[in-house]
């Protein structure tokens, strides 16, 4: 993560909140894997998502917590509709940042929960317009924010393997995190789209990207496939920009080691930060595709791809140790 001089101040007001007040979380859950269904409409800011949240239990539960902010009074955030596991209703409450559901579990133990939830998402996920107008929906984790629109353990120690799998009106694109899986138009001008990322990651660098993309595959380094994603209307720029990320990639595989995720996505994106290192789908603040000393800019944002993502610190005061590295 990188910030603009204009968010140096967002940044030392958001370390100081979590030094002072995160710790490790008490809530037992080791999630081994998240499936966020996402639906997304042109009408409103409404998302509908369903989470399939897999996770065992490190010491007995009388509870389960999951962290989601529920509905303010301003009506943003999410109200969960129902829970279930293995196809039986389960009991459950929310206050204004857990999902608590009513059911014992023993230390060693796991199971798999099914959330269905809506809301207008607080924070965490940008909906609004980009640069030219145009309608676009960016996740934006960092540090703690995921649970603004996403039922999950917010902690950085607890890392997971996730599936996305988005449906949105059928002229976005969608990028995320991983492989993807599937990409279908499933009628009433609607559009499926499915990506899987294998390598556990911490929830702060889980994202989906929604807009109308121009998208140049720039090609494999070491068989990693490398794509710059911008606004079409930045398209010449865009791409001439982010070609950097190819030599960038090589350059630190030679000399730090092997990559862990299956491809590298650099993303024009509404990012509130300069740059935000999230797991092989790297977002840029817009006007990075005219920056001259974008080659710095990417060149800090893939290193967090070793070094914060691949390997993440366990608690909040550590995160200087990849924003050091990188």
């Amino acid at each position: 993560m990188l910030l603009s001089k204009r968010n140096f101040g967002v940044l030392v007001l958001v370390f100081i909140a979590n030094y002072l007040f995160a710790q490790l979380p008490t809530n037992g859950l080791d999630v081994k894997h998240y499936t966020f269904y996402i639906f997304l409409n042109d009408s409103n800011n409404i998302i509908r998502g369903k989470a399939e949240i897999t996770t065992r239990f490190t010491k007995n539960e009388k509870k389960v917590i999951f962290d989601l902010v529920a509905k303010n009074a301003a009506g943003k955030g999410m109200s969960v509709i129902s829970v279930g596991r293995d196809n039986n209703p389960i009991q459950f409450y929310q206050d204004s940042q857990h999902l608590v559901i009513n059911e014992k579990m023993q230390a060693g133990s796991e199971a798999t929960y099914d959330i269905l939830y809506e809301g207008i998402p607080a924070d965490g996920l940008i909906i609004g317009n980009n640069k030219y107008g145009n309608r676009v929906f960016f996740g934006d984790n960092w540090p703690n924010r995921a649970h603004n629109w996403l039922p999950c353990n917010d902690h950085l120690s607890d890392k997971a393997t996730v599936d996305f799998v988005v449906t949105a009106p059928d002229h976005y694109q969608v990028v995320s995190n991983g492989k993807e899986i599937e990409e279908t138009n499933i009628g009433n001008h609607l559009k499926l789209t499915h990506w899987k990322e294998e390598t556990p990651l911490p929830t702060k660098v889980m994202v989906i990207g929604v807009a109308i993309f121009a998208v140049n595959n720039m090609g494999n380094v070491n068989g990693i496939p490398v794509s710059a994603w911008v606004y079409p209307e930045d398209r010449d720029s865009g791409f001439a920009h982010y070609a950097i990320a190819k030599n960038i990639l090589h350059w630190y595989q030679d000399h730090i080691g092997p990559y862990a995720f299956e491809k590298l996505a650099n993303v024009q994106s509404k990012t509130i930060f300069g740059g935000m290192e999230n797991a092989s789908c790297i977002f840029y603040f817009e006007n990075s595709v005219n920056t001259r000393d974008i080659e710095s800019l990417m060149a800090h944002e893939i290193a967090h791809q070793w070094f914060g993502d691949n390997v993440t610190e366990k608690d909040w005061p550590h995160l200087w140790l990849s924003e050091g590295f990188a």
